[in-house]
């Protein structure tokens, strides 16, 4: 995280401007944490203020992280330059970081709520590592559109590296989660489903991608006579999942063991040389699905006083069966305007970000929190903790 330490700090008049940055107001908590209302080049996001034994560190907060970092360098330099600040060291000079979201390849999770549509066969794969059977694929295949889910940052840029070096066109890649991806796909879109050696997860079981949840979310997407393909090496995590699959009804189930495939990762190379097992289950759909809605973004409709949050605000969480709501810490800006921060979301994945109350409204920030299953279910349970429902 882009931060830098310096031994004296005075706040400068707000709203005020430096550089290519804004700096709104201040956000107090009553821990005395700090932050600052900032935009820069049309993000908005908050520089965190923390007090150390010798002197101060100023870093962005990480919920409001924009995806290109360079724009939080940007941010953090006019701010220290504004406040006239003498770092005693620093990490914000570096050169320009290039986003992720400059490639072509990249795409964010508003491009595929709002924007994406294809008359092409979608072939999907959860967790590529290091590409190989991705870009194999996609080369395989330039008549279908390929794509990508990864969370592991260098993963994502080896890969978008390897699309532009290759000429490779018709890879999207995407980093979130797979277990919340494919609510954004069309029904009966999808023809083919790769999962290749994902993490077994003995110990964290809730974490695995394989569910009944996202079996079930797979056969909606996929056309009839699609399929998705597990490939495991962990004996357990096949005869887990194998279970899993056999709660479906409508479907054609293939496994096969020590299958040769035409691409194979570094990883499955080291552990055929190790003799270990390798498993596949296919899972072929047979039956059409009904259409969904695409997915929107989560709003507040009812008017709310940001005093009324106040006073009634705690450190509180509440849960459902499988979600839940947690109101951790608010902010005030002044008597009439403050922050929220929440956490809230399911079993699949998890949000964290900020409530902004201003004019008795409020908005989440950022603003694009993606109205999925499980956040529509701790949506409703935030809304009972703020308006004291």
């Amino acid at each position: 995280m882009p931060n830098f330490h310096t031994k004296t700090f005075t706040h400068p008049p707000y709203p005020c401007s430096f550089g290519k940055s804004r700096f709104d107001a201040t956000a107090l908590c009553q821990k005395g944490e700090t932050l600052i209302l900032t935009h820069c080049q049309g993000q908005e996001l908050l520089i965190k203020i923390n007090e150390t034994k010798n002197g101060f560190l100023i870093k962005g907060d990480k919920i409001t992280r924009p995806s290109n970092v360079a724009i939080l360098q940007q941010a953090l330099q006019d701010f220290r330059d504004l406040a006239k600040m003498e770092a005693t060291s620093s990490n914000i000079e570096h050169k320009k970081i290039k986003s992720l979201e400059i490639s072509p390849y990249f795409k964010t999770m508003d491009y595929f709520s709002n924007h994406f549509e294809t008359t092409k066969d979608i072939l999907v794969e959860v967790g590529f590592g290091s590409g190989r059977h991705l870009l194999h694929q996609a080369k395989l295949h330039p008549d279908k559109i390929m794509i990508g889910l990864e969370i592991h940052k260098p993963s994502i840029e080896q890969v978008l590296k390897q699309c532009e070096l290759q000429n490779i066109e018709n890879i999207l890649i995407v980093n979130y989660d797979a277990r919340a991806f494919l609510e954004f796909l069309p029904s009966n879109s999808v023809h083919q489903i790769f999962v290749h050696f994902p993490v077994p997860w003995d110990k964290k079981s809730h974490r695995r991608v394989m569910s009944d949840v996202f079996i079930n979310e797979s056969k909606r997407v996929l056309r009839v006579d699609g399929s998705l393909e597990l490939r495991t090496d962990s004996d357990h995590y096949f005869e887990y999942s194998f279970s899993e699959f056999m709660k479906q009804s409508k479907v054609d189930l293939h496994v096969k063991k020590n299958k040769d495939l035409e691409i194979s990762s570094k990883y499955e190379d080291r552990w055929k040389k190790q003799e270990k097992n390798i498993y596949d289950i296919t899972m072929i759909n047979k039956e059409d699905s009904k259409h969904v809605s695409k997915i929107g973004t989560l709003k507040f409709e009812e008017n709310i006083s940001f005093q009324d949050v106040k006073n009634r605000f705690k450190d509180a969480v509440l849960r459902g069966e499988d979600f839940f709501a947690h109101t951790e810490e608010i902010f005030q800006i002044n008597e009439n305007e403050g922050l929220l921060r929440v956490s809230f979301g399911g079993s699949q994945r998890n949000e964290r970000n900020y409530i902004r109350i201003r004019n008795n409204t409020a908005t989440y920030m950022p603003d694009t929190i993606l109205a999925t299953k499980y956040n529509l279910r701790a949506h409703a349970l935030i809304k009972e903790l703020i308006y004291g429902i």
